[in-house]
């Protein structure tokens, strides 16, 4: 996985390559890095309760 930062306007944007949607702006190089670890865990906290909603209906349809 590469992580990279880059200047953006008055600060910087980090990024995930080849993940869209994880990324993040930050005035500090090391701002921007904090936020796109935030963003990672809203993403990851996001795909979680997808799974467990996915779970429940499994489990529904399997008792039918």
């Amino acid at each position: 996985m590469r992580i990279g930062v880059r200047k953006d306007g008055k600060g910087y944007l980090a990024e995930v390559k080849d993940q869209p949607h994880l990324f993040a702006w930050g005035l500090t190089k090391d701002e921007a890095k904090a936020e796109l670890a935030k963003v990672a865990d809203m993403m990851l906290d996001y795909h979680l309760e997808q799974v467990e909603i996915e779970r429940k209906v499994k489990s529904k349809l399997t008792r039918v």
